[in-house]
C-alpha cells in the first residue's frame, strides 16, 4: 500500500514540476529514514494531531509558502495587538476554546461533548433557526446533538468573538467572567471545545465560526493571504479574494432579502464572523469597526434600526478584545440589551478563538524573517509578510536570484532560539501539507 502510495504521489509532483531534490526528502509514507546528516522528512513526523490541525488551517494558493512548527522556546507573531503563538511541539499548543450558547432556540443543559470543533457553530444556529443551508457538502462543520431547540423562533442571533482568549485562560482566571459562566449555566457551555485547526490567528477561526467551515475550506487562513493573482494581501481588504464558501449570515439573507447582517469589530480582518458579498447583488453589511470599548453602543444603534424587531431573523457578528474582565462585562451589556429590544427572542453564541501567547520567554518572529532574509541572495527584501506558523515570499525576488522556497526552509531549520537551540522542530514549504495524505 505504501509503495503504491509513493509511485502515485512520485508521479502527480513529476508531472506538477516539483524538482527532483524535493522529491528526495519528501519520504513518503516512510519509505526513506533520516540518517546523520541526511535530510529529514518534511512535516510527516510530526504528532497525528498536530499534523491534522495544521492540514486543517492550510488551503494551497492562499496560505503562506513556507510553514514551521516551533521547538522549545514559544514563538509569536505580533498582529492587531494580540500575539499570536506559531504551532509548536514542545510548548504543546492548547487549542481549547470556550463556547456557550444561550437563549431563545438553544435547549437549556444539553451537553456539548469535549473536542467539539468552532465548525459545529453555524450549523447548530442554522438548526436552532430551522433553516436548511444550501451545499451541506462542502462545510466540515455538523450540528451539535441536543443544543438546538427548533421552533423557539429567535428574531436575533448574537455571535459574540472574544479574540485572543483560550479555555487556559479562563481556568486561570475563573473569577473574571461571571457573566459568560451564567450563559453556560443557564444555556450550555464547555471550556473543553477546540478551534479545529492550526495556528491560532483570529481572522481564521472567526470565519471558521462564521462559515461552519475549518480555513482549508473557508479559504482565509489567516490576516495575511494570497489572492488569485498571486499577491499578499490583508484578509478581507483590498484585493482579498472572498470566502471560498458563504457564511451562515451569507445563506440566511440570500434566502430572505429582509434579513438584516450586521457586525461590531475590532478589526476589518474579523468579517469573516458574518462575511458579505459572497451572493451578488446583497446588501453590504451594516459594519462598524473600532474599539471594543465602543461595542456596546454600536450595537444598541444596530438595535435601534430594527435588529430583532420582526419575525425575519438577523444576524449581528460582535468582536471583542482587551483581556477577560473586560470582554465578560461588554458581553453582559449587549446581551442585556440584545434580549430588551427583541423580547428575550435572542440567541447567543460566545466563543474564543484561541489563547494568545503570554509566556515571558516567548519571543517574537523576528529572528525566523532574519534568518530567511540572510539566506536568500540579494537585496532586496525576500519576506512579504508572517503570520503566525507561516512565511510569504515575494516570489518576484525568488525568480530574480534563481532560488526556491527551500533555502528559507533550510534557513528556519538553522535558526537558534536566544539560548542558542534550535528555534524550528519542523519547517517545510506548503505542498508538504497538500500531500499529508500520503504519510
Amino acid at each position: 500500500m505504501i509503495g503504491r502510495r509513493l509511485l502515485v504521489l512520485l508521479i502527480v509532483l513529476a508531472a506538477i514540476g516539483i524538482p527532483a531534490a524535493i522529491l528526495q526528502v519528501l519520504c513518503v509514507g516512510g519509505s526513506c529514514v533520516a540518517g546523520p546528516g541526511e535530510a529529514t522528512v518534511p512535516f510527516c513526523p510530526l504528532p497525528d494531531a498536530l499534523k491534522s490541525a495544521i492540514a486543517n488551517g492550510y488551503r494551497e494558493g492562499r496560505s503562506a509558502d513556507v510553514l514551521a512548527v516551533g521547538a522549545s522556546t514559544p514563538i509569536f507573531t505580533q498582529t492587531s495587538g494580540l500575539r499570536l503563538p506559531w504551532p509548536a511541539i514542545s510548548t504543546a499548543t492548547d487549542a481549547r476554546v470556550p463556547v456557550a450558547f444561550a437563549g431563545a432556540g438553544i435547549s437549556p443543559h444539553a451537553r456539548i461533548p469535549d473536542g467539539v470543533t468552532l465548525d459545529a457553530v453555524a450549523p447548530t444556529v442554522a438548526d436552532a433557526l430551522s433553516f436548511h443551508r444550501p451545499f451541506p457538502e462542502v462545510r466540515s462543520g455538523e450540528p451539535i446533538d441536543g443544543v438546538a431547540a427548533p421552533g423557539d423562533d429567535p428574531r436575533l442571533v448574537l455571535l459574540i468573538g472574544w479574540k485572543g482568549v483560550g479555555s487556559s485562560e479562563l481556568e486561570d482566571r475563573k473569577q473574571e467572567w461571571p457573566f459568560l459562566a451564567s450563559l453556560m449555566k443557564e444555556g450550555t457551555g464547555t471550556l473543553e471545545a477546540e478551534t479545529g485547526s492550526l495556528p491560532l490567528d483570529p481572522t481564521a477561526t472567526l470565519t471558521t465560526i462564521g462559515t461552519g467551515g475549518l480555513p482549508s475550506e473557508h479559504g482565509i487562513t489567516g490576516s495575511s493571504i494570497r489572492n488569485d493573482a498571486g499577491e499578499v494581501v490583508e484578509a478581507f481588504g483590498k484585493g482579498a479574494p472572498v470566502s471560498v464558501i458563504a457564511t451562515l449570515a451569507d445563506d440566511l439573507e440570500e434566502a430572505d432579502p429582509q434579513a438584516l447582517i450586521g457586525l461590531v469589530a475590532t478589526d476589518g480582518r474579523d468579517r469573516g464572523l458574518v462575511g458579505g458579498g459572497w451572493y451578488p447583488d446583497q446588501d453590504p453589511v451594516d459594519a462598524v469597526i473600532g474599539d471594543a470599548g465602543a461595542a456596546p453602543l454600536a450595537v444598541q444603534v444596530h438595535l435601534s434600526t430594527g435588529y430583532g424587531s420582526d419575525a425575519v431573523p438577523d444576524i449581528l457578528g460582535v468582536t471583542l478584545d482587551g483581556g477577560v474582565t473586560r470582554m465578560d462585562r461588554l458581553t453582559r451589556r449587549i446581551v442585556t440589551e440584545a434580549e430588551a429590544a427583541t423580547d428575550d427572542r435572542t440567541l447567543v453564541v460566545v466563543a474564543g478563538t484561541g489563547a494568545w501567547e503570554r509566556s515571558r520567554l516567548a519571543v517574537p518572529d523576528d529572528a525566523a524573517v532574519t534568518a530567511v532574509e540572510d539566506a536568500i541572495p540579494g537585496t532586496a527584501p525576500a519576506v512579504e509578510s508572517v503570520v503566525p506558523g507561516g512565511i510569504f515570499l515575494d516570489q518576484a525576488v525568488l525568480q530574480r536570484e534563481q532560488v526556491t522556497g527551500q533555502l528559507a526552509v533550510d534557513a528556519l531549520l538553522q535558526a537558534e532560539d536566544p539560548r542558542g537551540g534550535r528555534m524550528m522542530a519542523d519547517a517545510f514549504q506548503g505542498f508538504a501539507v497538500s500531500f499529508a495524505r500520503y504519510c
